[in-house]
């Protein structure tokens, strides 16, 4: 597959030159990257023993040792008439894993995409193809990652190679976005900017009606004072992949406000408001048939104070952030806050937890009830961060999370709330420009909401409430 992609790149080279009237090359950037990562992991899905209710007949020790590496390959290339071309190619796989995939070790498309400025008038852009797109801290839209792995829409994970997916590169959106300059237009004087994104999340079957497309526009402005910015946003998701529904189902949308600001220096403050109404499609948690109302809420608040002036340059933090839940005494599960695209993450183990009911997408937690860590939570954080010497970085994050709606079971075993605490640190080493090291520490303490499992079959005992710990340590290099 490389061999074929080098020759197509060759061939695609010889046609640029030999047609110089529609696009002459004025600039290509080859460059890329590695990372190789190694893992350290137990108790991921909160059992000490065995990875399901029944599923052993002997003890198991439930931990886990493996390697990945990510390679990557960038080309960019301006050409004429502002138009520029971006293309990545990446491969990812667990060393020497026996995943029953020949072509584990292939490179895929991970982005492709046109840009086009000044298209028509000088204040537009559009960029067509496989690309990132982020909306503010990319609370609501800002990666493809939850809903292809866990509904598995999509092509993330392409070569089905790695364990870790929440490490994947591929979580770019086929997409077309247009984004509009509105400084100058009626003579506003101000950074306003309009941004408009249809995203094709799932085809399905070509030529029937049942994909998955995201289409939203974003409204964003930057004031200068107290380095402040505010956007607001309206994201609808039309989802058709579910045959039996009415035509108006499957139609969820978002609409939210954000900003942000310095007050002093040395300060950060921001906040993010959404709310959601419409009918569900395709349920993340797993439980609920599409078609049910939705009426959702999510909030983003936080905070942050570096002491620029001292020799470490610490920094201390405090964030909130929650997605509702609902509790449906009908079918005795509960929905929430349906996680449209998110691409802000700040733990490496709970936001990567799912229902059971999920298998094996992420890191299901076999307890009855027990939402996934996108939906109906509150979480509560300190962190903080310094340099504690040149060229090395050490940050840390304490939450703690919280249910919305109790997981609620028979009145004769009631649960509570308290899902549990969370303790991350990182060590980031800056060897050289283009190498880095980098150490993280994880570590999952379960709370009341979860209880020990009970038995497994046979001779195991299967504990559903076991601490998860994970260690990564990273080696990159840039080229």
């Amino acid at each position: 597959m490389m061999k074929a992609t080098l020759q197509g790149a060759v061939l695609l080279g010889l046609l640029a030159v030999s047609l110089p009237s529609y696009a002459e090359v004025q600039n290509i950037k080859i460059g890329g990257d590695i990372t190789v990562r190694a893992f350290h992991r137990e108790n991921l899905d909160l059992r000490a023993d065995g990875a399901a209710t029944g599923v052993a007949s002997v003890p198991l020790d439930d931990e886990d040792n493996f390697f990945m590496t990510t390679t990557g390959i960038n080309i960019g290339a301006d050409l004429t008439e502002n138009v520029s071309a971006f293309v990545r190619l990446a491969s990812e796989r667990d060393w020497d894993a026996d995943n029953g995939n020949t072509a584990a070790a292939d490179f895929d498309l991970s982005q492709a995409y046109i840009t086009l400025k000044e298209l028509f008038y000088s204040p537009l852009t559009v960029r067509i193809g496989q690309q990132p797109i982020v909306w503010g801290r990319g609370f609501v839209l800002g990666s493809n990652l939850l809903g292809s792995i866990i509904l598995g829409t999509s092509l993330q994970d392409r070569n089905a190679s790695i364990a870790a997916n929440e490490y994947t590169d591929f979580t770019a959106f086929d997409a077309i976005r247009a984004t509009l300059d509105l400084s100058n237009v009626g003579g506003l004087n101000l950074p306003l900017t309009a941004d408009y994104v249809y995203i094709k999340s799932d085809e399905n079957s070509r030529g029937a009606h049942d994909d998955i497309n995201i289409q939203g526009i974003n409204f964003s402005t930057k004031v200068d004072t107290a380095a402040s910015e505010f956007e607001t946003y309206y994201l609808n998701k039309r989802d058709k992949s579910d045959a039996d529904l009415d035509p108006e189902n499957g139609n969820v949308n978002t609409w939210g406000v954000r900003g942000s600001a310095q007050p002093v220096e040395g300060s950060y403050l921001y906040s993010e408001l959404a709310y959601q109404w419409g009918t569900l499609g395709a349920d993340l948690e797993g439980v609920i048939d599409a078609g049910k109302t939705q009426s959702a809420w999510a909030a983003n608040l936080g905070g942050e104070y570096t002491f620029a002036q001292a020799t470490t340059t610490p920094k201390v933090g405090a964030e909130w952030r929650f997605y509702s839940g609902e509790y449906l005494p009908d079918v005795g599960a509960i929905i929430g806050w349906d996680p449209v695209a998110p691409g802000y993450f700040r733990t490496a183990i709970r936001e990567f937890q799912t229902r059971s009911t999920l298998g094996t997408a992420f890191y299901a937690v076999d307890q009855t009830g027990v939402t996934s860590g996108q939906t109906n939570q509150h979480e509560l954080a300190l962190y903080g961060g310094l340099v504690p010497m040149e060229d090395l970085s050490l940050n840390t994050r304490l939450a703690w999370f919280l249910l919305d709606e109790e997981a609620l079971q028979p009145q004769s075993s009631p649960r509570e709330k308290f899902i549990g605490t969370e303790w991350d640190t990182q060590l980031l080493y800056n060897y050289t420009d283009d190498v880095q090291f980098g150490l993280l520490y994880a570590l999952f303490l379960p709370g009341s909401v979860f209880r020990n499992g009970g038995s497994g079959g046979g001779n195991v005992t299967v504990t559903g409430d076991a601490t998860a710990q994970q260690i990564v340590t990273t080696v990159s290099v840039k080229f």
